[in-house]
């Protein structure tokens, strides 16, 4: 199985090997009773045999069709309709691996905002789109009201019952709003594994039938996951998830902030779906780590100066990308030589800029003692960006544990939907 990432230059204050074994043994047993509960079962999707693995053929399959389109002419613009969980872990596979230049376009509708709405639909023809409705509850008020408008945009311009073949639903297998339309509309419709938390579901097709579509092989994503959950059998002490989950949680006081920059542009999605995973599963209780996104190297120009000299309440994880492709030489051009700003640069290339760049933020934040750990990865492709959606679902799960809360439920959103839904029937 090849390597899908490592841990390195680790200073973040942690456990040592036998305070490791002895949380092992005291937070296995709670880990395994929050894996009876609902939506703990992500870790079931590895699993062939079990209720979560998703069903790639049906996958492929059903990208492979609709990618031809209904009306002659294929899809050109795919549009997710979702939020939070349904539409971030899609966005960030997106943007790792497929050019926002080629076609098929993806789209992200992830928001009630009418504005972003209507500019995108009147750039788009309705005869080349395809929109993926994604809500596990088949009841997000959002997703459902913009699903609305496109069933209305699509209709005035489709002949007949044509209209259907440019919707793919995704939602519960057997219950919700959505699912009642799909077999009441004959829409194809993929499920989410009820047992999968929606902040957990990017390797579900969730997150896979968007990649299907793209031309990206979904098989890679589990191998990738499948190589980080191998770490489960050994001892926690050699368990990297379990050394960075442990660490970070144990410095929940004094460094309750977690930064994730990854030396990529590529990844600046991840590090949002990373925000959702960490904030909506460790939030409880008054505890918790609070989440933050950087890019590098563009936030060493607007971040960095907090870090290095700001309050002392973060810990930051690098992503490093060894090999990042897209050779790009640093070309010498006339009239620059004796500037030098532009010597500098003389006879580099941008990839080495970059890695100049990371190992400078990385080694000035550790002389300045500030606690940092570095997930490094070979290439970004299907096989390591699954190893890194798999490590952070994991070791969510183990912070939580040592938090003291459930990281698979969700109680505190649960005010402002009773509130969304007055303020509705107030606004009639």
């Amino acid at each position: 199985m090849r390597e899908s990432l490592r841990l390195e230059s680790f200073s973040i204050p942690g456990y040592n090997a036998n305070e490791l074994r002895e949380r092992g043994e005291r937070l296995l047993p709670q880990l395994a009773e929050w894996s009876k509960s609902d939506f703990a079962g992500f870790r079931r999707v590895l699993d062939s045999g079990s209720d979560c693995y998703p069903d790639l053929k049906k996958i492929r399959r059903m990208a492979a069709a609709h990618r031809k389109g209904s009306s002659g002419k294929p899809i050109r613009d795919f549009v997710i309709l979702g939020i939070g969980g349904s539409s971030l872990g899609a966005e960030a596979i997106l943007r790792a691996l497929h050019s926002p230049l080629q076609e098929p376009r993806f789209h992200v509708l992830d928001n009630a905002d009418p504005a972003q709405m209507s500019w995108l639909l009147k750039g788009l023809d309705s005869r080349e789109t395809l929109f993926y409705v994604v809500a596990k509850s088949g009841a997000t008020p959002e997703t459902l009201s913009q699903f609305l408008v496109a069933i209305q945009w699509v209709k005035k311009r489709a002949k007949g019952e044509s209209w259907k073949k440019h919707f793919v639903l995704c939602t519960d297998p057997a219950k919700g709003d959505l699912r009642t339309l799909a077999s009441r509309w004959k829409l194809d419709c993929l499920e989410v594994p009820p047992a999968v938390g929606g902040r957990f579901s990017v390797l579900t097709p969730v997150g896979l039938f968007p990649a299907a579509f793209a031309g990206i092989p979904l098989d890679p994503f589990l191998k990738g996951a499948a190589s980080v959950a191998a770490w489960e059998k050994a001892p926690w002490h050699e368990n990297p998830c379990a050394q960075l989950a442990l660490a970070l949680a144990k410095n929940a006081r004094e460094r309750p902030i977690t930064v994730l920059m990854p030396y990529s542009s590529r990844l600046s999605a991840f590090s949002r779906w990373f925000c959702q995973l960490w904030a909506e599963s460790l939030g409880k209780k008054g505890r918790g780590l609070t989440p933050y996104p950087a890019t590098g190297a563009t936030d060493q120009h607007s971040q960095m100066q907090l870090y290095m000299e700001g309050p002392a309440d973060k810990c930051l994880l690098f992503v490093h990308v060894a090999n990042p492709g897209g050779a790009v030489a640093i070309p010498s051009v006339a009239g620059t030589a004796d500037l030098p700003s532009f010597g500098l640069l003389k006879g580099k290339s941008v990839g080495g800029l970059l890695e100049a760049e990371f190992r400078a933020t990385r080694d000035a934040v550790t002389n300045q003692g500030i606690p940092n750990g570095t997930l490094a990865i070979d290439k970004l492709d299907a096989y390591s960006l699954g190893a890194l959606f798999y490590f952070w679902e994991w070791a969510t799960a183990i912070a939580g544990a040592e938090l003291g809360v459930n990281p698979f439920d969700q109680p505190g959103v649960e005010a402002a939907k009773v509130l969304t839904k007055k303020y509705l029937n107030e606004n009639r």
